[in-house]
């Protein structure tokens, strides 16, 4: 079984750049929320009680994979 770093909100903000928001959490756990989007319901990625900008028409684990590319495709990006 994985084991995930807790999510604090203090860390994630003290990171200075968005690459290192996004390794920090994806070391955490990622799970997701009932959500509305475009007036249509769908699942929301979540860190703890961090809303995550991805949103999927699909089932949980669905959502998570999609999270977890996004937060990979920002982790090697340096903004």
């Amino acid at each position: 079984m994985r084991q995930y770093t807790e999510f604090c909100r203090e860390t994630l903000f003290k990171k200075k750049s968005l690459s290192e928001q996004a390794k920090y959490l994806l070391s955490c756990e990622i799970t997701t929320r009932k959500a509305m989007q475009c007036l249509e319901p769908c699942l929301q990625a979540v860190v703890g009680d961090f809303q995550l900008p991805v949103y999927c028409q699909g089932d949980e684990r669905q959502t998570i994979q999609k999270a977890v590319l996004w937060l990979k495709e920002h982790a090697l990006t340096e903004h």
